[in-house]
């Protein structure tokens, strides 16, 4: 399913906007989206985000925890700048992430 700023295509998930405060409801529907499939693990690629407003932190926050509470695996592709936000925040120590154009995953196992 493609809206535009959030692209469905199986079970990945490509935000294309920053995160500003105000995009919190359509990216908590497009992580639901994914999270309703019946894949075990999905990617959140936010390569192309620059910025991530803390509304968009904790919806980011909910998918993971929803992913973890049906026993699947959810792993971010980030820009270095939604990394540093991870790092910040504490998530780089319980997110799956890597880093755009990097092979290997950065944060926890």
């Amino acid at each position: 399913m493609t809206d535009g700023e959030f692209v469905v295509e199986g079970a990945k998930l490509t935000v294309r906007v920053n995160l500003a405060a105000g995009w919190e409801e359509e990216l908590r529907e497009a992580c639901d989206r994914i999270l309703d499939r019946p894949e075990h693990e999905f990617t959140v690629d936010l390569s192309a985000v620059e910025y991530v407003h803390s509304l968009s932190v904790g919806v980011l926050s909910y998918a993971w925890v929803e992913a973890l509470s049906r026993e699947k695996e959810m792993v971010f592709v980030v820009s270095q700048a939604v990394a540093d936000v991870f790092e910040r925040t504490g998530l780089s120590k319980v997110f799956t992430y890597r880093l755009a154009g990097r092979e290997g995953a950065a944060g926890a196992p």
